[in-house]
């Protein structure tokens, strides 16, 4: 089956990233009547601004240190923060038109400090959504066929986490005591824990083996454990004490586990998956784990499945939002098909941009109950 077209999809992200900057500078300086020589050094500073965050991911990759950790925030950040003003930009905009031909003219001299104003706080807003501890998400999920032996069954889900710095590791630690709390009967990481910038002997380690759980703590692939290097990424999550899956399946004697490998990255089919799955059928109730939310209806017409999936960050930033729902269906929440349920979480952390605006991260806690 053939995926996303990525380079033309690339190229308009590009251009529309750069335009973002030329809008933002013809913003500030219509608002604020700057001179043509401060407006061409506006838009130069911001064009040069646009090209810090990609420099940052190619400085974390190739030359990553803790010193330089500020200097990597806020190049990531930049991208958050170029969005969100560009969006509070255009709303102002839009005010402005609404307000001429309501004949309330008299407003429009106050309205650029008040968006600015508006600019700060929606900036502090996302700035707290991305650094705090997500919290716990309690989701009921009614199954048809569910054994009497998982009822009120419990599973905790880490997804996209993407811990490639000092802050991060903490954040991961407190996601880690919030799970503990919760006295899960298993943990599944359903991809995207490590990211190019910090080592598995950094911490992580020491972390991931504290997390408590009846059956233990499993996962699969997403496609950042790619990036990272698979090799490195799957001896990572070796040392981590977690049972990684990738296209296989366990048995873990009241349930079925199953473990994809991230199904873009690695070009697996809709027929490749539902052979995985017949392959794998014993007559007991299985839970799948697969990074990225896709062939969902391939997937229920096999049988009966809870199938686990992150990937999307529900969009992280708004109004990015809508553009990942353009590229993924089954964007966010719980998704019933014939008699199989698909839960797609927002993730408990960040990618990028250490900013999250209308998206919270959550850490899910599915209780299983009969139908």
């Amino acid at each position: 089956m053939k995926h996303h077209h990525f380079l033309p999809v690339f190229i308009a992200l590009i251009a529309f990233y750069i335009g973002l900057h030329f809008y933002a500078a013809r913003w500030l300086s219509k608002s604020f009547g700057l001179a043509p020589a401060a407006t061409a050094w506006l838009r130069l500073a911001l064009l040069t601004a646009a090209f810090l965050s990609p420099f940052t991911m190619f400085l974390k990759h190739k030359c990553h240190t803790p010193v330089l950790e500020a200097i990597y925030a806020a190049g990531y950040a930049w991208m958050g923060v170029i969005l969100i003003a560009a969006f509070i930009f255009f709303c102002s905009d839009l005010a402005a038109l609404i307000l001429r031909r309501a004949g309330q003219s008299a407003a429009l001299p106050h309205l650029p400090r008040l968006t600015l104003t508006a600019l700060a706080g929606i900036l502090a807003w996302a700035l707290y959504g991305g650094l705090r501890t997500p919290d716990i998400n309690e989701i009921p999920v009614a199954m048809k066929d569910l054994p009497p032996a998982l009822e009120g069954f419990r599973i905790a889900q880490i997804s996209d986490m993407h811990v490639d710095s000092g802050w991060k590791l903490r954040q991961f630690n407190g996601i880690v005591e919030r799970i503990n709390a919760a006295k899960p009967d298993i943990v599944l990481i359903t991809g995207d824990l490590v990211d190019p910038g910090l080592t598995c002997r950094e911490g992580l380690a020491e972390a991931s083996l504290k997390l408590k759980s009846r059956l233990g703590t499993y996962g699969s692939l997403g496609n950042h454990e790619y990036y990272y290097g698979l090799d490195k990424a799957m001896a990572c999550y070796k040392s981590f004490g977690i049972k990684l899956l990738k296209n296989e399946a366990l048995d873990l004697k009241d349930i079925e586990l199953i473990g994809l490998g991230d199904i873009h990255t690695e070009n697996i089919s809709a027929e490749e998956v539902t052979a995985l799955l017949k392959k794998s059928q014993h007559g007991k109730f299985t839970v799948l784990m697969s990074h990225q939310p896709v062939y969902y209806k391939e997937i229920a017409r096999t049988g009966e499945y809870l199938t686990l999936s992150g990937h999307t960050h529900r969009g992280q930033i708004f109004p990015f939002n809508a553009f990942t729902r353009l590229a993924y269906k089954y964007f966010y929440g719980l998704y019933r098909i014939k008699d199989s349920a698909f839960y797609v979480t927002s993730g408990v952390g960040t990618w990028g941009p250490p900013l999250r605006w209308l998206a919270p991260a959550e850490i899910p806690l599915l209780i299983l109950k009969k139908e």
